[in-house]
């Protein structure tokens, strides 16, 4: 049916309506070529400069939703009750015990040393090392405090079993700090995030592991601190897997369009809109966490992508006309509109994140969709322009060499399988099998979608391989000390009310929550003023008879126990119990946990609000005291996985609906929205499989790599569709407009695919989990979109043969197609 296509010869076609509506744009734009060329020019010093100014920095707030309110509690006491940003360091030794005077004087050196690094909070550096932690003896008249270790360690060995002695007496105090067999320290920090060095804190914990481990003795560090200075310690691989993605997207762009000079006119521009992005970021004062140091590499592709598809163009027009004006005039015309369309589903696939109260995903949706929307100015304004003051392109002397050789031997066999391939939609019955698959793709996914977990899986850092270091260590500290942790605040009325924070309804109160919170296995253990001080110092002030190993009765015994916890702790010792001292108007409990998933932190909760609505909502001794939960890191946790499913969900609906609008309004149709919107849901719908597969729940990172895959992955079928629109407009047949739609605009929307997964692939060897998750999701999105968009779509065109299309064809070309089909 119609005329043979020879894989590198395209049809002379006189220009019709589409291409002299195109060529009437193009020239238009040219006119004004020199003004806008020192516009973008000054644009781009500009943003050079400004790009300068781009902090490439982890801050641990930025991840956190803003206007939660477990966030807002977090805020409001982390300076009393602990922040999120802590470091846990073991040492445990294989034969015997640590209480040997060689042992001890390691845990002692541990300690001072994590009390040397940058940004630590030096009146939270616990261990039984340091001046913080205490135990209360009882004297004649008197209760005197005293530190385990602090400032000596013991130099004999009977001087270290007598510490045995007291550690083993004390054990339910220390149960953080020393394991049950004895054979682990601990030394347990917190940071103050706004001055914390992570690369700093990184080399020096580094260095003390080195310094006191040896054949008796491993050392293990964890926290949140290292899981970030691990991610600055492997910058300089990250930086190398970035070096060789680029090498790998210029091979490329070469291979594909190196034949012809000027072929680096995409490059040119890809730079140019990085340089807009990065200059953006810059003069908004917007950081780039290195962990996501790949999503603007990302944006860098996509910008090339639409170069590459541009350009192609042009070298197709180039094949149609001896004329290098009218060739360069039709391609800036043509372009324009579906180039408008396609950064706006791109925009429009990262734009929507900035809706979401986290600032890490609000500096990457502004920023992104800034650097991609600069793709239209100089992509599609600039490129031409760029163009027009080169010589027309020519083949290149020693390309043109090898295309003959190639010719020679392969043409016939390429130019066979390039029409077995082009023909593939418009065969009878691929269309239906092509529906039948993205219908099975779109309820599979749905399923997987509406089961998929929320947050990170597993006892391990998430952002690192399973078998990487951070996570070992994570593993064996875990192993021995439950690591997560939260915290209940408590508002009370001030002393001497019943009803204060010391006073015995509340204490006894915070022993029932205990109780509760244990018999439901929601907690491991917790701490409070009642465990560490109330209910000790009581026994102790009744000679240590263990009958007396509970809350106080009398409020005036309750105030009695706080004077003397108050006139021998240190201040911030005492603010990590009561925030306002000497009001007694909040206190803390701290809890330890058995883990941090959505879903046992959700449980959490839950249990929580029972035991507030049975426990104290109707008891009357209890009508001023107000519990908040839930805080700490625990707290942050839960913020951000509870934002994240209302977030993609928003995020994932917009963007279909910009899609769906977008194309309904670029192609005068309705029906196109509704064939773009399906086949782009079915295609981003492969995601959810095979994050169900893999066990992958919806995080912080995930979220910004399914919006991209939708949003870039849509434009195959954008420029696809509308090249065929075009031919049918200049006068083709529906059926064979397809196939050559497919054989032109389809090979360079595949060279922008292999670029875009050339620039992603190499991110699967790196030494993150994220980043190789994400190269893996991406690669299979822009897969599947690409099959939606050059074969799926096709298809269902040429099986539905929608009116936005058919009622541009010609008669004659109506009837040969009407006659083909007739036959066939």
């Amino acid at each position: 049916m119609g005329r043979e296509l020879n894989l590198l010869s395209i049809p002379k076609i006189e220009p019709a309506g589409s291409a002299s509506a195109a060529r009437r744009r193009g020239e238009r734009l040219l006119r004004w070529r020199n003004p806008l060329a020192v516009l973008f020019a000054a644009i781009t010093l500009l943003m050079a400069c400004s790009a300068t100014r781009v902090r490439f920095q982890t801050s641990f707030d930025d991840l956190l939703p803003a206007r939660h309110p477990n966030v807002m509690l977090y805020h409001r006491f982390a300076d009393s009750y602990g922040r999120a940003q802590t470091l846990v360091m073991m040492l445990r030794v294989k034969r015997g015990d640590i209480f040997n005077p060689t042992t001890l004087q390691k845990i002692q050196g541990l300690t001072f040393g994590v009390n040397r690094l940058p940004g630590v909070n030096h009146n939270e550096v616990f261990s039984i090392a340091s001046y913080r932690v205490v135990y209360a003896r009882a004297i004649p008249g008197a209760l005197i405090l005293r530190t385990y270790m602090y400032p000596n360690v013991p130099k004999t060995q009977a001087g270290a079993d007598e510490l045995r002695r007291v550690v083993m007496t004390h054990h339910a105090q220390l149960a953080g700090l020393v394991t049950p067999d004895n054979k682990s320290a601990l030394v347990v920090a917190s940071f103050n995030e706004h001055g914390i060095d992570y690369r700093q804190a990184f080399d020096g914990i580094q260095k003390m592991r080195a310094r006191y481990a040896d054949a008796n003795t491993d050392l293990y560090a964890s926290g949140d601190v290292m899981a970030i200075g691990w991610s600055y310690h492997f910058l300089p691989r990250i930086q190398l897997i970035f070096g060789l993605a680029i090498g790998l997207m210029l091979a490329i762009i070469y291979l594909s369009l190196g034949a012809r000079t000027g072929w680096w006119a995409p490059i040119a521009t890809g730079i140019c809109s990085a340089l807009w992005g990065l200059g953006f970021m810059g003069l908004a004062r917007l950081n780039l966490d290195p962990v996501m140091l790949v999503i603007p590499f990302i944006l860098t592709a996509r910008d090339l992508s639409h170069g590459i598809q541009w350009q192609g163009r042009y070298y197709d027009e180039l094949d149609r006309t001896a004329e290098t004006k009218a060739a360069l005039e039709c391609t800036a015309g043509a372009m324009l509109p579906a180039g408008l369309l396609a950064i706006l589903t791109n925009v429009a696939g990262i734009a929507f994140i900035t809706a979401s109260d986290i600032p890490a995903l609000r500096h990457i949706g502004l920023g992104g969709a800034i650097w991609l929307a600069s793709s239209l100015a100089l992509v599609f304004i600039f490129q031409p322009i760029l163009m027009s003051w080169l010589p027309r392109p020519q083949l290149r002397r020693e390309r043109r060499m090898i295309r003959r050789a190639a010719a020679r031997h392969h043409l016939a066999r390429l130019d066979h399988a390039a029409d077995w391939l082009v023909r593939i939609p418009i065969a009878p019955g691929v269309a239906a099998g092509l529906l039948a698959s993205a219908v099975i793709v779109l309820i599979v996914g749905l399923v997987c979608a509406r089961d998929l977990p929320i947050g990170y899986q597993g006892a391990s850092i998430p952002i690192f391989r399973p078998d990487a270091e951070v996570n070992r260590d994570y593993g064996m500290i875990a192993r021995y000390v439950p690591t997560d942790s939260g915290w209940i605040v408590f508002t009370t009325p001030d002393f001497p009310s019943r009803q204060s924070s010391i006073g015995p309804d509340v204490l006894r109160m915070e022993r029932d929550l205990g109780d509760y919170l244990r018999a439901r296995r929601d907690v491991v253990a917790l701490t409070g003023f009642d465990s560490m001080a109330a209910g000790p110092m009581n026994s102790l002030l009744h000679y240590g008879a263990p009958k007396f190993l509970s809350t106080p009765d009398d409020p005036a015994l309750s105030g009695t126990i706080w004077m003397m916890f108050f006139s021998s702790a240190t201040s911030d010792e005492i603010r990590t119990l009561f925030a306002y001292s000497p009001k007694m108007t909040s206190s803390c409990i701290q809890l330890l946990l058995p883990g941090q998933t959505y879903a046992a932190l959700k449980r959490l909760r839950a249990d929580l609000d029972d035991f507030v609505r049975l426990r104290v909502a109707h008891d009357p001794r209890l009508s001023g005291v107000t519990l908040h939960y839930l805080g700490g890191d625990a707290g942050v946790v839960l913020a951000t996985d509870e934002v994240l499913p209302h977030l993609n969900a928003f995020n994932l609906v917009l963007t279909t609906a910009v899609i769906l609008l977008g194309c309904a309004l670029l192609f005068g149709s309705a029906s196109a929205g509704l064939l773009f919107a399906f086949t782009s849901i079915a295609a981003g719908m492969t995601a959810f499989i095979y994050m169900h597969y893999r066990g992958i729940g919806l995080t912080i990172d995930i979220i910004p790599i399914l919006s991209l895959g939708i949003g870039l992955g849509i434009n195959y079928g954008v420029y696809t569709v509308y090249r065929i629109r075009d031919e049918v407009r200049n006068g083709v047949a529906l059926d064979e407009a397809i196939a050559l739609g497919i054989r032109t605009t389809g090979l360079w929307v595949f060279v922008g695919y292999l670029v875009m997964i050339g620039g992603v692939l190499p991110w699967a060897f790196s030494p993150l989990l994220f980043h190789n998750q994400m190269s893996v999701l991406l690669i299979l999105l822009m897969s599947a979109n690409l099959i939606a968009g050059v074969m799926l779509l096709p298809a269902l065109i040429a099986r539905l043969r929608p009116r936005f299309l058919t009622r541009d064809e010609s008669g004659a070309a109506a009837v040969e197609a009407a006659s083909a089909r007739a036959v066939s």
